[in-house]
């Protein structure tokens, strides 16, 4: 069922303003990022009946192998590999969060009796040589992503694969995954088969470029070499419009052009796509861009199709919209908030404390956020599952929040549980120990209450929450160092943990989405968020929040959803922040096709037309 999507704008007193410029969070959140010609007449320097979509600043393309390692799991890279390779089952139906039928590649699915067997069957698709897809390829995606599961970014323990004990080939089109438990079959269909990607065998199976393709993938050892092989080829950012893997395809464009260096990637029109939604343009780029300015400047110059106007410049609209633009928000079921950093050996002892991270969020003023940093253009945040109008999937416990904004709440809690007012203005542990009037376990006498607070730079509109929650801490008694960081950086030092090593920071906070249940996904039961071996939780662990998770992967229905989801809230797994609209769009009138704009952030190219 669709669902009407509306933006509520949100207006503060003369009094909240007041302290915002006492903040001086107003000038960052309101100042326009961009000094841009006026001029609308530059050429895009693409093709007739091409489009160009701008990418989010710091954001390029650079995997394309759709099997994502830590360090490439952003959902740009997978939107275009998807157009390149599509899943079994498509995520996100128009402005509706549930599987796209009609334009995945596979029919829904069959369970057995007791839910231990899932049944699939293919539609009558083929590789853009010729070759049909067939369950073969399929199971050489399951055997090269079971060989090498540790180093996959999908990969939850005990989740896919680890749950299938047995995959059976059936006919060319047909196969059977034997369960090793009974699962929730709408878990399994919208978080599991959805990130399943059938991969051409018949070119990639091979363990060097000039290597004969074989099924080296049927062992272990074999498929680690192909995925070896795989893996090298993808990181050769050079080779990505000549090589020649990349050029059998089952989805409805292909890889046309790449620059390395500017991160533009063209894509061309598979006429050989055997799909349905097949595309109208004949193709279209991707648009990198170093800063917010920069991608201002592209729009008013006329440089680009499909851009974005960063909240930071919302004013500008008016002016974008008597240009030939149209203005609309981008409202997706994603969720955010800062992770806390668990492993880390200095301040995981602090934030594993539930009253120390309950002051925190104390500590976290959503209303203000969302009035003058985000000017309306998002949605409150009050735990794991995303808070947008009408979700069928959002808990009453949920839309309330359970630790307002207060500082002086924020220091009370402090004050009950050891800790007094150091002569730095920053609380020390006074009185340590496990007792509950105690700092807590791994928190030595006089230690002082001092966090790093690692966000991406570049953002106004970021930066501007982040100096206003340091503001708050350092009135509650809570020592905070800013730290921005590229957005490179923060992958590079946050997405790898904690399987990397410890993470050795207290708080950090992207400007992407860290949604609840991992791209591709539909229902949101947070097991990549917060469940064992958890990519974007910070190291998060807790017996009972992993058998609330267990069972929304077993537990027909909603229930399930809901106690999990409660308890992560209320237990604070991670600072809630206000999540923002994905993005202002602002859209050529010329290009037809684009709206509703895909629930889960993806661009829908295919459907557009001039």
């Amino acid at each position: 069922m669709m669902r009407q999507l509306r933006r509520t704008r949100w207006h503060r007193s003369a009094a909240w303003t007041g302290s915002l410029v006492a903040l001086g969070i107003l000038a960052a959140a309101c100042g326009s990022s961009s000094g841009a010609s006026t001029s609308s007449s530059a050429a895009t320097g693409l093709p007739a009946n091409y489009a160009s979509f701008a990418l989010h600043s710091g954001d390029t393309f650079s995997w394309v192998l759709p099997l994502p390692n830590q360090a490439n799991y952003e959902p740009w890279d997978q939107n275009a590999e998807y157009g390149m390779y599509r899943p079994l089952y498509v995520a996100g139906n128009g402005s509706s969060p549930t599987i796209d039928e009609a334009t995945s590649m596979a029919n829904p699915p069959t369970y057995n009796a007791t839910d231990t067997q899932v049944t699939v069957t293919l539609k009558p698709w083929k590789w853009s040589d010729g070759t049909p897809v067939t369950a073969r390829d399929v199971q050489f995606f399951f055997n090269i992503y079971r060989a090498n599961k540790a180093n996959i970014a999908t990969y939850v323990p005990g989740n896919f694969p680890d749950n299938v004990a047995s995959f059976t080939v059936d006919s060319p089109t047909s196969f059977t995954l034997t369960l090793t438990h009974p699962v929730n079959p709408t878990w399994f269909t919208d978080n599991e088969l959805t990130d399943v990607v059938p991969l051409p065998q018949q070119v990639w199976d091979r363990t060097s470029p000039g290597g004969k393709v074989g099924n080296y993938d049927e062992t272990t050892a074999g498929a680690v070499a192909v995925f070896k092989f795989l893996t090298k080829q993808s990181n050769d950012l050079s080779t990505y419009a000549t090589n020649p893997l990349w050029q059998v395809v089952d989805g409805p464009w292909k890889l046309q052009s790449y620059d390395p260096t500017t991160g533009r990637t063209v894509f061309a029109r598979n006429d050989a796509f055997t799909g349905p939604d097949k595309p109208k343009l004949a193709g279209y780029a991707l648009e990198s861009f170093p800063s917010q300015t920069a991608e201002v400047n592209a729009l008013r110059s006329g440089q680009l199709t499909y851009g974005y106007l960063p909240i930071s410049d919302y004013k500008l609209e008016s002016s974008l919209s008597k240009s030939g633009y149209t203005i609309a928000p981008w409202v997706t079921d994603y969720v955010q908030w800062a992770e806390l950093g668990y492993t880390s050996p200095k301040y995981g002892p602090l934030v594993k404390q539930l009253y120390i991270r309950q002051a925190l969020q104390h500590l976290v003023d959503e209303p203000l956020y969302m009035s003058q940093a985000l000017h309306g253009y998002g949605q409150f945040t009050y735990g794991p599952v995303p808070n947008i109008p009408g979700s069928p999937y959002v808990t009453a416990t949920e839309q309330t929040d359970p630790d307002p904004y207060s500082t002086a709440a924020a220091k009370s809690l402090l004050l009950a549980h050891g800790w007094t007012l150091g002569s730095q203005g920053v609380m020390v542990c006074s009185n340590p120990g496990t007792a509950a009037n105690q700092c807590g376990a791994g928190i030595s006498k006089g230690e002082a209450l001092n966090l790093l607070f690692m966000y991406q730079s570049g953002t106004p509109t970021l930066a501007a929450q982040v100096e206003a929650f340091a503001t708050a801490a350092k009135q509650a008694g809570v020592g905070i160092s800013l730290d921005p960081q590229t957005q490179s950086t923060m992958f590079s030092i946050g997405g790898v943990c904690p399987s990397a090593g410890p993470c050795n920071w207290g708080i950090i906070l992207y400007r992407t989405f860290l949604w609840n249940y991992g791209q591709g996904d539909v229902l949101p039961t947070g097991g990549q968020m917060f469940g064992k071996g958890n990519y974007w939780g910070g190291g998060y662990s807790d017996p009972t929040a992993q058998s609330l998770i267990d069972e929304t992967h077993t537990q027909p229905g909603l229930s399930a959803l809901f106690a999990y989801e409660n308890y992560i809230s209320r237990q604070v797994a991670a600072l809630w922040f206000p999540t923002w609209d994905w993005q202002i769009s602002v859209v050529s009138n010329k290009l037809h096709g684009w709206n509703p704009q895909q629930i889960f952030g993806n661009p829908t190219p295919s459907r557009w037309y001039f």
